[in-house]
């Protein structure tokens, strides 16, 4: 989901093999399937339960395996990013060029989330429904503005902002912080996040009047790991240390959403917790080894296509809402999320060859 995410070089760096570019690629396109998953919720339509995380079900199950991809979008960024401002004299510029893209885009994709799009709204009685639907957002931005500038007009906009954040941050602190203080402020930021969501009903939890997932609170962690990763050489031995990561991470995830669900009546269904930050580091791992076994030319030629896939599949989420409603079957919703990569990559694909669109998904 990263912006220009192949590694760009600067004149003195060697540029990235084959095969390490492919890896790359490869695990960019399943944690963009990752981030479907997330949001199409398959299985959650057949259980009859009125939200995912009420139980350890198919659906929580898949949704919190799915929840590796935003950290490491967030590492990976890191590391190109850190590649590309290698050289001091390039960090404003890179990060100039970055932050004006990413905040370009998000007001971009705000502007088409005004229109509405779900089917069961905006189908019956159209046009008139879709007008009415179209002023209700409209005075919905006005009621949340603040909503608006950190998340966008759709939820899975703030990945935007807060990768635009991190990025400015990184290029104020890299260079004259030392790599373990910024990992540190990571660290401080991550914790309140904590606090102030999945740990919010524990002794310690603190209530925050927004959402501790938007800003730097998670984004900027990740993103300084991507920073300290960078300065570190790839190998294809990480392939069996991101593994190890990934399992951990897994595990660790688990036993803790079980505890806070069991003591503290939390959601099993949380956009991180603390096993969130081996899983998440470890599946980078995974993309940086260059390994052989991740080096699938099909799947890798898609990566060019994740930037679209991000930001227009909650369009087709939304179109197939009352189908989904219909059939109420865990196989359709599997298949729903297939028709939604399959959508999202067609209109991903569509727009980067129009001239007057293509800046939409590049």
């Amino acid at each position: 989901m990263m912006v220009n995410a192949t590694p760009v070089t600067t004149p003195d760096q060697p540029a990235p093999s084959g095969n390490r570019l492919a890896s790359v690629e490869v695990m960019r396109v399943v944690a963009i399937g990752a981030v479907l998953c997330i949001h199409a919720l398959p299985f959650s339509h057949a259980t009859g339960r009125p939200v995912v995380g009420t139980a350890w079900d198919t659906a929580t199950v898949i949704n919190q395996l799915a929840r590796f991809a935003v950290p490491c979008f967030f590492v990976l960024s890191g590391v190109f990013w850190a590649r590309r401002t290698a050289v001091p004299a390039h960090r404003w510029s890179v990060t100039r060029s970055t932050v004006s893209r990413l905040l370009l885009l998000f007001v971009g994709w705000s502007l088409v989330f005004v229109l509405p799009w779900e089917g069961d709204r905006v189908f019956p009685d159209f046009p008139v429904r879709w007008w009415a639907n179209l002023e209700a957002n409209v005075r919905w931005i006005g009621r949340h503005p603040w909503q608006v500038l950190f998340a966008g007009t759709n939820g899975h906009l703030w990945f935007l902002m807060s990768l635009a954040q991190a990025t400015v941050i990184g290029a104020l602190l890299t260079g004259r912080v030392r790599d373990r203080w910024l990992l540190a402020l990571g660290g401080a930021l991550f914790a309140v996040y904590l606090l102030a969501k999945p740990y919010r009903q524990t002794p310690w939890g603190i209530a925050l009047g927004f959402n501790p997932r938007n800003g730097p609170f998670l984004s900027w962690l990740f993103f300084s790991i991507g920073v300290w990763v960078a300065r570190r050489e790839p190998a294809t031995q990480w392939l069996r240390r991101g593994a190890v990561l990934v399992a951990g991470g897994i595990l660790l995830s688990a036993l803790e959403l079980t505890w806070l669900h069991a003591h503290a009546r939390a959601s099993l269904s949380q956009d991180a917790v603390i096993g969130t930050i081996p899983f998440g580091v470890g599946v980078a791992m995974l993309a940086l080894s260059g390994h052989p076994w991740l080096s699938w030319p099909r799947v890798a030629s898609l990566g060019s296509a994740v930037l679209g896939i991000y930001a227009s599949h909650p369009i087709f989420i939304e179109l197939l809402g009352p189908l989904a409603n219909r059939f109420r079957s865990g196989w359709w919703d599997l298949l729903a999320v297939g028709l939604v990569f399959g959508l999202s990559l067609a209109l991903a694909r569509l727009l980067a060859r129009g001239r007057g669109t293509r800046w939409l998904v590049r």
